[in-house]
């Protein structure tokens, strides 16, 4: 993942899944990097989708220099009910956030100011999601797998009383030691019996990534399929997206749960079959300026195929989708650029490489 401030446009902020943030400078002539922050003595990297797997900067960041993150951490085992049954594990998921100090002139992560808003157990270490992101409304929106394993197997996706398989949608402007965040009073399911008020939308298998169109304030999302279909999702207040009576817009036959299925369930804005790719990566509705003909499209991709598609919303119900050039490599995430270009972070061996999409004439 690469991250931008206009305090420092200069400078890219690389996030790297072992737990370190790499400041490097944009003009791609130069090679300095400096480390920026350096989580990698306290993530959990055992499962190869933990690791740091989110970061954003705060909304004031200009005044009050704080950062955000979402990590995941070994910890004592222990068991927790989930929707059905109980588990036993020793992880979690972390967001926490940071402050930025001064050393000279060079900004540095002080770990000495974690605040921890939430953690979250995780019974496998598969399907943490990871995403977090601020939306236009300022409030933290932070994306849960369903818990891991496969199927769904304790119903965590469905059940409006756990946090794993949703986007949740939380208050940290006034975050503290006494109050690590706050739940907004128009979230969907606040005051509903049995479920939590973080919860924005939910029935999610495992988003890889989501992000807001900056043009339309709409948040697209890639949520990874398991057994036949990879989907691109448009997330709305309290909708249902399936998981696990549906993969996509398929009825998902290994579902155990004897629970009903919510109603409503929203299908995806597109999709593709195992045929074509076996694991989605998200990317952003493309605003730049130098590819006119993916203006208004959503860039997504396959980590395994390295097959990429751009999507566009459509009336009615009817979306535009057009293949784009495979990726060089497996592409494991994406990136805005703050002039709208976008940029694909790519896997090659366990080292990474940054791409800039081009018009094809290039």
């Amino acid at each position: 993942f690469v991250a931008f401030h206009e305090s420092d446009a200069a400078s890219a902020y690389v996030v790297t899944q072992p737990g370190k943030i790499l400041r490097i400078p944009r003009d791609g002539t130069k090679s300095d990097r400096e480390v920026f922050l350096d989580l990698s003595e306290r993530v959990l990297t055992k499962n190869w989708e933990e690791g740091l797997l989110g970061f954003q900067f705060d909304p004031d960041y200009a005044n009050n220099h704080h950062v955000w993150t979402y990590w995941s951490e070994k910890m004592e085992p222990r068991e927790e009910p989930q929707a059905r049954g109980k588990r036993k594990s020793n992880r979690q998921s972390v967001i926490a956030r940071y402050t930025v100090t001064m050393d000279g002139e060079r900004p540095v992560v002080d770990l000495a100011t974690e605040l921890r808003v939430l953690e979250v157990f995780q019974p496998f270490g598969n399907h943490n999601g990871g995403t977090i992101c601020f939306g236009p409304d300022r409030m933290l929106y932070i994306a849960l797998g369903d818990g891991g394993h496969k199927n769904d197997i304790y119903g965590n996706s469905e059940s409006l009383a756990m946090l794993l398989g949703k986007v949740l949608r939380i208050d940290v402007s006034q975050a503290s030691e006494t109050q690590r965040y706050s739940i907004p009073k128009d979230n969907p399911f606040v005051g509903a019996d049995g479920a939590r008020g973080e919860i924005w939308c939910y029935g999610l298998r495992n988003i890889w990534r989501m992000s807001f169109d900056r043009e339309s304030g709409r948040l697209w999302a890639a949520d990874v399929g398991q057994n036949k279909i990879e989907e691109v999702d448009v997330l709305v207040k309290g909708g249902f997206y399936g998981w696990n009576s549906f993969e996509a817009d398929e009825t998902f036959e290994l579902r155990r749960s004897k629970a009903a299925t919510p109603k409503g369930h929203i299908p995806p804005i597109a999709s593709y079959t195992h045929r074509e790719g076996l694991s989605i990566t998200g990317g952003y509705v493309y605003r730049g300026s130098k590819i006119p003909a993916l203006k208004g499209f959503y860039v997504y991709s396959d980590f395994i195929t390295k097959r990429a598609w751009a999507c566009r919303e459509g009336k009615d119900g009817k979306h535009s989708v057009v293949k784009l050039k495979r990726a060089p490599f497996p592409p494991s995430s994406y990136a805005e650029e703050p002039d709208g270009e976008l940029l694909m972070t790519c896997y090659i061996g366990k080292k990474g490489k940054i791409y800039r999409l081009v018009p094809a004439s290039e």
